[in-house]
């Protein structure tokens, strides 16, 4: 329990700025947890059970100093798409399901740290990450247009929700409408004008000052209502191994993808401030949030990166700024919840939908796009997959896509033949047009991938293409092998074969800078014998130089 260790060091000179940052993460939690615990499928209370349980639980178990673990909308939104078709409109049932899943991604995330599975965050690529925070932050926001309208809509998609949202027009609550659209625009001109401002705070605050004064609900707006006092309780939901059973595909998809946010996130943070975190320790972490979530009448917990960031802003330096920010909502909870029976729903909506607009990142794809179209519409791929198909099959199929694209790489992987650029130091791939040959009668040739059974026909084939295609014939073929770590026995069979055609074809295959493991192989596989020692050299310059004082002596 990293938290503890860090607690029992704790430096008393910190504590200031560590208030400060609490209660500006407090400020700012409060709002946007009440609106995602409504997203969720919950009293709103319900985020702020969320955020209280997991803010301590990490505090003890994170290695991270700066992150702040509660509701976060893309959760939400998940819990509410993969346990509203189960529960049947049963309340109780709803809560039970959704408690279970956050125990689940609990067991789940805790025992991926036991057996030490961290890096399965790096298999996470940016392109999936980037298209699915905003194929989701367009669900969540296409959920809470009813709110923001005043008007019931039953569809489930996010298109279906979007055309009957369009036909439905014509019911439109228009004092609803007005109260959303401006909250909207002043969270957005705070943020823009006045950005260290808790805006959602503010929005909070005025709109329940208005809705109280002007009694709104007297017009048809909806209000929270009355809000109920007090601690969450222990409780062990009921459920059915059937319901297990069939939460547990949404469970691990779930896991993966709070341990891959949550990652991330703490790492950037890390290295901001100078320490290391142990990706394992947060696969725990997280974990153990969610097991406690779980068992304490709330819903999955996550990373949440805007309260990180004003924790991070504020100058909060260790785990007890979350301590501290549970505290001060614990004080809320027993005794100001009464405050919000008369904020109107749709300030909830509009605080979500102000929220999820600052996740799409369209730069983000302007940058994909520049730096390869490949990744770009793999993320246009994971936007749509997600919003045509579901936040999870669509993701799965941008995995799916991800591993074809690496596949294709690595089956046709980068290769290029090697020689001196005027004014650059060592050895390059050569431009196109020029002489491949590095000297009459000698090409080096790259190969910038491992070698195994997939890519050594490929080999082969360039190979072949290269001593047909050469003026001069070829007396000497050099493989650059700095980007081979490794062969397989197919691989060693397809090297044993280019030597065969080029030895009768009179040129010689020599080996420069083979590290150690790939000399060991060739050697068990007979390759070096076939090869020759003397074709080993341990840089390109040396082998090009000795195949210039031979061609020397042969004149």
């Amino acid at each position: 329990m990293p938290g503890i260790g860090l607690i029992r060091t704790y430096k008393r000179d910190l504590l200031k700025t560590d208030v400060v940052a609490a209660a500006t993460v407090f400020a700012i939690l409060v709002p946007s947890a009440l609106a995602y615990g409504e997203l969720a499928g919950f009293d709103p209370v319900v985020g702020l059970y969320a955020a209280l349980v997991g803010m301590i639980v990490y505090a003890l178990f994170g290695s991270s100093r700066q992150l702040i673990i509660g509701p976060e909308a893309t959760t939400a939104i998940l819990v509410a798409t993969v346990v509203a078709p189960l529960a049947g409109g049963d309340v109780v049932r709803y809560a039970s399901l959704a408690a279970t899943l956050a125990i689940l991604i609990g067991v789940i995330c805790i025992l991926a740290g036991k057996f030490r599975m961290g890096f399965v965050a790096n298999f996470f690529s940016k392109p999936i990450l980037t298209g699915y925070i905003a194929g989701t932050a367009l669900i969540v926001i296409s959920s809470q247009l009813g709110k923001i309208f005043g008007i019931s809509l039953e569809s489930d998609g996010f298109f279906a929700k979007i055309w009957e949202l369009i036909l439905s027009l014509d019911e439109t609550h228009l004092l609803t409408l007005a109260v959303g659209l401006v909250t909207i625009l002043g969270l957005i001109l705070l943020k823009r004008f006045v950005p260290k401002l808790p805006a959602t705070l503010v929005a909070l605050v005025v709109a329940i000052i208005v809705s109280s004064y002007f009694n709104l609900a007297e017009y048809g707006v909806a209000v929270v209502g009355q809000v109920a006092s007090g601690l969450p309780e222990l409780q062990i939901p009921i459920v059915s191994l059937t319901d297990i059973a069939m939460l547990v595909p949404a469970a691990l998809a779930l896991s993966v993808l709070i341990f891959a946010d949550g990652v991330l996130t703490s790492r950037v943070f890390g290295r901001k401030n100078h320490y290391d975190i142990d990706a394992n320790q947060e696969l725990v972490a997280l974990g153990a949030a969610n097991v406690s979530t779980g068992f304490f009448q709330s819903f999955s917990v996550a990373a949440s990166s805007s309260r990180t960031v004003v924790n991070d802003n504020s100058g909060g330096k260790s785990q007890m700024v979350g301590l501290i920010a549970a505290g001060l909502v614990i004080v809320f909870l027993l005794f100001f919840t009464s405050l919000l029976q008369s904020l109107p729903t749709s300030v909830l909506g509009a605080i979500i939908i102000v929220a999820c607009i600052s996740l799409f990142d369209i730069q983000e794809f302007r940058s994909l796009h520049i730096v390869r179209h490949s990744e770009y519409y793999l993320a246009i791929l994971t936007l749509f997959g997600v919003l045509v198909i579901g936040i999870i099959p669509g993701i799965a199929l941008a995995i799916a896509c991800s591993l074809i694209v690496f596949i294709q790489r690595v089956y046709r992987p980068h290769t290029s033949v090697l020689g001196i650029e005027p004014g650059v130091d060592g050895y390059h791939g050569i431009a196109p047009g020029r002489d491949l040959q590095v000297k009459p009668g000698m090409i080096v040739y790259g190969f910038d991938a491992p070698l195994f059974f997939a890519n050594a026909p490929y080999l082969m084939d360039q190979v072949t293409d290269l001593i047909s295609t050469a003026d001069p014939p070829l007396k000497y073929l050099l493989l650059d092998a700095a980007a081979i770590p490794d062969i397989d026995t197919t691989a060693a069979d397809t090297l044993k074969d280019i030597h065969q055609v080029l030895s009768e074809k009179g040129i010689t295959l020599g080996i420069a800078r083979a590290n150690k493991r790939l000399r060991e192989t060739m050697q068990l596989t007979g390759l070096e014998d076939l090869i020759g020692v003397s074709n080993f050299y341990p840089s390109i310059r040396t082998a090009v130089e000795a195949f210039r004082e031979d061609s020397l002596e042969e004149a």
